[in-house]
């Protein structure tokens, strides 16, 4: 997987005949793949044969074009209390991916504080119950099935659908599409071939895009002009992912990030990009003397964690970091070494007023209160509303 993953990221070409061959049987395996998505997004678009359900309150869907990290958690954490703030009772959707619970509904967390432990649930999700108290989270298989449950017996009016590009089946009020600017279309074919789940013309039926990472300007520029190549006219805007502060796990103590500056630690995550998580800990000089990195979704178990410890000791290290995603999995006390995770947040540098007025428009449908304008911020990380 570790060769072939910067193939399907189109960052090097494949060498010798058989890693050409390969990946034109894949990619001809992708090219069918897409051909069938294109087919069900068209015919749910016609509601000749199959009909999108409607909700029976606001759903806001995010989504990605690719498979892997486009950093859609902290964006849908921002988008959730965006909506807490002005009082709209939310329920976030998901399908619960890697989770362990069978149920068809698992109420994740609930607005009086109840969280789910992962990997009974799934990560994200876990996470995004942590990020945003108040809000209820379910996870589960079948969307529609959610949704109803959310808003006919737990009182939801507005749903938010995370990881939902796709999932047309569910009418949705407002579609936020997310893309990586560093890298927006991988090597530009279909899975199993590459990371894209459908055609990138598949992105001209988004109602607004959203740039990540697009701290570049030069990556900016040119996946603008690659989104409208193929969406004319398409709303967009770009974030930055930026480190916000350091938690340190047993006693919640907030630090700021020039705490572990110069410190001996050993780092590990288990994300789409782990790549990302080493880059972000070289920028705010913190040095790993090594780095772990497990396959996205895993769960770290005890003895790894006792392995983590030996190979800190070996090393000098004096206590070890990890991402977000990875903490909300961790067993508590897995650890005798202290242990920190560094908290990641978005920043648009430039007003986004569409989607401002957007969100605004369905807090409003969904009975929140609305907030006018000059009433809050634009340029705000994920910590804090619009």
């Amino acid at each position: 997987m570790r060769r072939l993953f910067p193939l399907l990221k189109g960052e090097r070409q494949p060498h010798g005949w058989m890693e050409r061959a390969g990946m034109a049987l894949l990619g001809m395996v992708g090219h069918g793949y897409g051909l069938l998505q294109a087919g069900r997004v068209r015919a749910y678009q016609k509601g000749i044969v199959l009909r999108p359900w409607q909700a029976d309150c606001p759903v806001v869907a995010v989504g990605n074009l690719t498979a892997g990290g486009t950093g859609k958690t902290p964006m849908v954490a921002w988008l959730g209390r965006f909506f807490l703030s002005r009082h709209v009772r939310l329920a976030i959707v998901s399908r619960g991916y890697k989770q362990r619970s069978r149920s068809p509904i698992t109420l994740v967390a609930d607005p009086n504080g109840r969280i789910l432990r992962a990997p009974e649930a799934a990560d994200e999700a876990v996470l995004l119950a942590h990020e945003l108290p108040g809000a209820t989270i379910l996870t589960g298989a079948n969307r529609r099935l959610l949704i109803r449950h959310a808003t006919q017996h737990l009182g939801c009016r507005l749903i938010l659908m995370d990881d939902a590009f796709q999932h047309v089946p569910v009418r949705r009020d407002l579609d936020v599409l997310l893309l990586d600017a560093h890298n927006p279309l991988g090597n530009g074919r279909i899975l199993p071939g590459g990371l894209l789940r459908e055609f990138p013309a598949a992105m001209a039926r988004a109602h607004a895009i959203i740039m990540t990472r697009a701290a570049n300007e030069e990556d900016r520029l040119a996946t603008t002009a690659m989104i409208h190549h193929f969406a004319p006219g398409m709303p967009t805007a770009y974030c930055c992912h930026e480190p916000l502060h350091w938690i340190r796990v047993g006693d919640g103590q907030i630090l700021p990030l020039d705490a572990l500056k110069g410190q001996q630690v050993v780092a590990f995550c288990g994300i789409a990009q782990p790549e990302s998580f080493r880059d972000t800990l070289r920028d705010i000089q913190v040095s790993p003397v090594h780095f772990t990195a497990y396959p996205d979704h895993h769960v770290v178990t005890v003895s790894e964690m006792r392995q983590l410890e030996a190979l800190a000791h070996a090393c000098g290290a004096s206590a070890l970091v990890t991402t977000q995603k990875d903490w909300v999995k961790i067993p508590p006390h897995a650890t005798h070494l202290p242990l920190y995770v560094l908290v990641i947040g978005i920043r648009f540098p430039e007003p986004f007023s569409w989607l401002v007025e957007q969100l605004e428009n369905l807090a409003c449908l969904a009975g929140g209160h609305a907030i006018h304008p000059g009433g809050e911020i634009l340029d705000t990380n994920s910590s804090s509303p619009l």
